[in-house]
């Protein structure tokens, strides 16, 4: 498995902490990457960075930004971390999916009845 810098990855440090992060660096020649560390066991290792061996690492799951709610929630870490490229890009994706949703109940309702002076009429 090919490992990337901003990868996000869990594993066990040498210490046997399970952590969970995102790649910084990558030594290739000795087989080790560095990892800001976002959630371990241990909470003195929390916001610090570990080098890891890259076998021990597994990369996880990527998100799809398809929920309106995620999306939101990390519009706010944004705002919090004054990332506004980050900001911009969230607030297209939530703007696409409102879209969607949208579009999806017009296209669940039955077309509208119009009145006339003969009667009902259907499109």
């Amino acid at each position: 498995m090919k490992l990337n810098i901003s990868d996000w990855v869990k594993g066990k440090t040498k210490d046997g902490e399970l952590i969970q992060g995102f790649i910084q660096s990558i030594d290739a020649v000795q087989g080790f990457a560095t990892v800001y560390v976002v959630h371990s066991d241990n909470e003195d290792v929390k916001g610090k960075i570990v080098a890891v061996r890259e076998h021990w690492l597994k990369k996880m799951q990527e998100l799809t930004l398809d929920d309106a709610q995620l999306v939101q929630n990390l519009i706010d870490m944004a705002l919090a971390t004054w990332d506004e490229a980050w900001f911009m890009e969230l607030t297209d994706t939530l703007k696409a999916i409102q879209n969607d949703s949208v579009q999806a109940d017009d296209q669940s309702k039955p077309f509208p009845f119009y009145h006339n002076r003969l009667g009902p009429v259907s499109r």
